[in-house]
């Protein structure tokens, strides 16, 4: 395996870590209370919008995380 494939490798599973983290953020938040504060990068936010945030983001990463990591498998069957 070349360099690139490993550093590539290790992004998949940092993508797919840091996916998971965002989901159970996302869990977190649904399960507080609502009259608790939230905020997205120092910006104050409601619940819904937690929610959907932590969803988008978590999905995107987890998404990507998992195409990237067939994409390399194919690379290494050829």
């Amino acid at each position: 395996m070349t360099e690139y494939m490993k550093n590539s490798k290790l992004l998949v599973y940092l993508f797919l870590f840091v996916g998971i983290g965002n989901f159970l953020m996302m869990i977190d938040t649904i399960l507080s209370k609502n009259d608790e504060m939230f905020m997205i990068f120092s910006v104050p936010t409601n619940k819904v919008v937690n929610i959907v945030f932590y969803a988008t983001v978590a999905s995107f990463l987890i998404f990507t995380g998992i195409y990237q990591n067939k994409k390399i498998n194919r690379k290494n069957e050829n």
